[in-house]
């Protein structure tokens, strides 16, 4: 199996560029930094956006993603409204 393997300077912010043809291939301006033990793992992460907008119904948007006991209490809030 062949790597795919390159070089990046860190700067003295800690600020990394990565090649370029990564950051086109991956499609995000957020990745996700996991400490794994063969080093550091660097993942794109894709906003997700769901709408769904009419008379009786409301937009979520959650681009970094959401803890599931917060989704259940901003839907709890959003359902009192409802009523």
């Amino acid at each position: 199996m062949s790597q795919n393997i390159s070089t990046a300077k860190i700067f003295g912010t800690g600020q990394i560029t990565l090649p370029k043809k990564w950051r086109d291939k991956a499609n995000t301006k957020t990745v996700i930094l996991e400490e794994v033990p063969q080093g550091l793992l660097i993942k794109p992460l894709t906003p997700t956006y769901y709408y769904e907008i009419d008379e009786n119904n409301f937009g979520i948007n959650f681009p970094t993603g959401i803890e599931a006991g917060e989704l259940a209490k901003k839907l709890k809030k959003a359902n009192e409204g409802l009523s």
